[in-house]
């Protein structure tokens, strides 16, 4: 008789597996980014579809959408950004029928969950526990509205194309071609906008459900002997010491970079070099006074920091390309992992945007810096500059003072719950 198998299944189908990565759809995100990296080498001009989904890809994660909402968009991504990558377009006729027809369906119900995060539309999650019909027709006729405009809108970016020549693309093949993509869209949209209200219909959560919690990094002694209570105003300016330091150090950077005349290459790696080890040393000091939280990447950032910074000062042969290469790659990877790691609940709203705005500005420019290794050595330099420089500022915005929330005691009754006594 066959001994029972050990395979855990519901966790290899669902995860999650670590904090990195922690399904299969995070393995697809890494295969996008991957693919991304390899077109900026080749010099290849269509590799901004790639960057551009692997950043909703990224959105995604740290917004932290339920498993088939994120799957849809996946799906989506892969449509839009491969078929335009691998000219699947204009290989099969029907190939963008397919497209407008799919994608809508993904990203209708996405969209409509981006509104929820920002406060702007109803939660589908909370619908069925208010039993209003108004609120339930209400996330319908918002997410079908939603698609539809998304879909016009990309029309009316074709018709600006072919009518201006900006990027000297021919789009529209016709009154019919428009005509079939718009209907494309509009089933679409109303198939994820039905998908969307049966969801809330279910009440089912808005957000990923975790299936398999994965276990915190045990504490260090340093973390247990520093694990004792600290007065609240030390613990703001500790708060905000970090986000401040970082900050200084890029703005610092990049204006070097950006003022020095023609630098040399070995300066340049010089300049990067230093600035990554300085980086990495705020990251474990930082992880040092704040032992608590679910802040697990913090070894990952602090080791590629490092390792690349002492790759740099270590060789000082170093080509031009091979600079670049390591330059952008590096900030495509602490892009992505700064994306990953605001995927729990531990942070707020505030820090999840200006962390996604940071992941993605990463992202872009590491893309751009491998796709201009080969060019002249000034332009890329001035993005390595401009890079650094984005994100101290963005590090400093960090380290502005969080409005107090209001006391609970001094809001008014709400009018869905009955008053004590």
């Amino acid at each position: 008789m066959r001994a029972p198998s050990s395979w855990d299944w519901p966790r290899i189908i669902y995860g999650d597996w670590t904090w990195f990565i922690r399904d299969w759809l995070d393995v697809i995100r890494v295969a996008f980014i991957g693919g991304t990296i390899v077109f900026a080498a080749q010099g290849r001009s269509d590799v901004m579809a790639l960057a551009a989904a692997s950043i909703v890809l990224l959105v995604a994660r740290i917004i932290n959408l339920p498993r088939w909402f994120d799957f849809g968009l996946t799906v989506a991504m892969t449509l839009i950004a491969w078929g335009t990558a691998l000219s699947l377009y204009g290989g099969w006729f029907y190939y963008d029928k397919v497209v407008h027809s799919l994608s809508p369906m993904a990203y209708t119900p996405v969209l409509y969950i981006v509104l929820v995060r920002l406060g702007v539309v109803p939660d589908p999650a909370d619908a069925i526990r208010e039993r209003r019909v108004a609120r339930i027709a209400g996330i319908f006729i918002i997410a079908f509205a939603v698609g539809l405009a998304v879909g016009a809108f990309y029309e009316n970016i074709e018709w600006i194309e072919d009518k201006f020549d900006i990027l000297g693309g021919h789009f529209v093949k016709g009154l019919w071609d428009t005509e079939t993509d718009l209907l494309c869209d509009t089933a679409g949209s109303l198939a994820g906008a039905t998908f969307l209200t049966v969801w809330a219909l279910r009440g089912w959560s808005s957000r990923r459900v975790t299936v398999h919690a994965v276990a915190p990094p045990a504490a260090t002694p340093v973390e247990r002997a520093r694990a004792r209570p600290v007065p609240h105003w030390r613990q703001r300016l500790d708060a905000a010491l970090s986000p401040v330091a970082k900050g200084a150090l890029g703005i610092a950077l990049g204006v070097v970079l950006l003022v020095w005349p023609s630098p040399a290459l070995r300066t340049v790696g010089v300049v990067v070099g230093v600035g990554l080890l300085a980086h990495a040393a705020l990251v474990v000091s930082d992880r040092l006074r704040h032992p608590g939280g679910e802040r697990s990447w913090w070894l990952l950032e602090a080791v590629v920091e490092a390792g690349v910074g002492i790759l740099l000062l270590g060789w000082p042969g170093i080509s031009q390309a091979a600079l670049f290469y390591v330059v952008g790659v590096t900030a495509v990877l602490l892009g992505a992992v700064e994306a990953a790691s605001l995927g729990g609940d531990a942070h707020t709203t505030r820090d999840r945007w200006l962390g996604g705005v940071a992941a993605a500005v990463a992202f872009l420019l590491g893309i751009a810096m491998i796709g201009a290794a080969r060019r002249g050595a000034d332009t890329v330099i001035s993005l390595v500059g401009v890079y650094f420089v984005a994100l101290g500022v963005l590090r400093l915005v960090q380290a502005l003072p969080r409005p107090r929330p209001r006391d609970a005691n001094q809001l008014p009754p709400s009018p869905d719950v009955p008053s004590a006594g």
